[in-house]
């Protein structure tokens, strides 16, 4: 929309020139579209870095470390400029602590009734939550146990793998906790929750942001470690749309379980709540399977679907078949695989 103003401001100008008497002096006048930078030339640098170099060779110091050092100031600042600054200029001491929460740690039952008061308070005030639904125990079952495993190699992270609370204390006192799952290839946020009366530092925001740079910091030691994982989207939600705000991010599509940038796939979402990401239409999801070997529960027992036919035939109607059917396209192939479907 930009260019086509510009190009028309540029018709009228060269209207209402002079006619010239000659074509061939139009020719002459007329500007030529340049090549661009010459690519057997080295990139022009700064004035300003010019004229250092020409004084420090007019002084005879040649001390290409102020020269280097003027560069690097003029690069883009990394995540970690902005997050690590000397504690020195800081006026408040915050403190990001690393506990495990399954099986709990020492440090994490010390703890607990500090994360739980901030818990409580968070779930009443920020999500209208009743005291009855804050409780210890629901605490407890909501973000402390795991079904994950901890786990330990040579190869791996300093921390190992499982289920973590990230613990940000300001000045001694408790005001957020991050709960995080550290798995080989990425780090996945789990939940985060922090004290009201600190809502004007937009705590979610930076917690994400020192996420992200936790997750950097281990693939240092870990290279496999590369993603961060921030949960489900739901774009109806604007509790979650905060999701969409950081770049570059990546949504799964629900039916193919291919990647797309979050960008692009936005405008499908605001036409339905549940839309295919992928555009090719006979694009299927690689790892699907026959539906006689989705692992289903039944009796305590984990069986092939088809088992579970053959043990009650008078349960398989046509609508519970395609019920099964539509469950292993949601969950995938491989997840069919590895979930158990619960039949009574």
């Amino acid at each position: 929309m930009v260019e086509k103003a510009a190009q028309s401001e540029e018709n009228t100008y060269v209207r209402d020139l002079p006619q010239k008497s000659s074509s061939t002096d139009k020719k002459d006048h007329a500007p030529q579209r340049g090549l661009g930078a010459d690519p057997n030339k080295p990139p022009c640098k700064k004035a300003k870095l010019l004229r250092l170099e020409r004084k420090l060779q007019k002084t005879g110091n040649h001390n290409s470390q102020a020269v280097c050092k003027k560069e690097k100031s003029n690069a883009p600042k990394e995540l970690e400029d902005y997050l690590y600054v000397d504690s020195e200029k800081l006026v408040h001491k915050l403190e990001i602590r690393l506990v495990q929460s399954s099986p709990k740690s020492k440090e994490l039952i010390r703890t607990m009734e500090q994360s739980h008061a901030v818990y409580s308070r968070y779930q009443q005030i920020v999500h209208n939550d009743p005291p009855n639904k804050c409780t210890m125990s629901q605490y407890q079952r909501f973000l402390v146990d795991s079904p994950l495993q901890p786990c330990r190699m040579s190869s791996g992270t300093s921390c190992g793998y499982g289920s973590f609370h990230q613990q940000y204390w300001l000045d001694g006192k408790l005001i957020a906790v991050a709960v995080v799952d550290i798995l080989p290839n990425c780090v996945s946020s789990v939940y985060f929750f922090y004290d009201p009366c600190y809502r004007f530092l937009t705590l979610g925001t930076y917690a994400s942001l020192r996420e992200i740079a936790f997750t950097r910091q281990l693939q240092k030691s870990c290279p496999l470690l590369k993603y961060y994982y921030m949960g489900f989207y739901i774009h109806s939600c604007p509790k979650m749309r905060y999701k969409g705000q950081y770049s570059p991010s990546f949504l799964l599509c629900p039916e193919v379980y291919s990647w797309h940038p979050i960008d692009k796939s936005k405008t499908k979402l605001d036409q339905s709540r549940y839309h295919r990401l992928e555009d090719n239409p006979d694009k299927e999801d690689g790892n699907r399977i026959d539906v006689q070997y989705v692992c289903v529960l039944y009796n305590r027992t984990a069986m092939p679907y088809h088992i579970y036919k053959d043990e009650k035939p008078q349960y398989v109607t046509a609508d519970e078949e395609a019920e099964v059917i539509q469950y292993s396209k949601l969950v995938g192939g491989e997840c069919a695989q590895r979930m158990l479907l619960f039949r009574s």
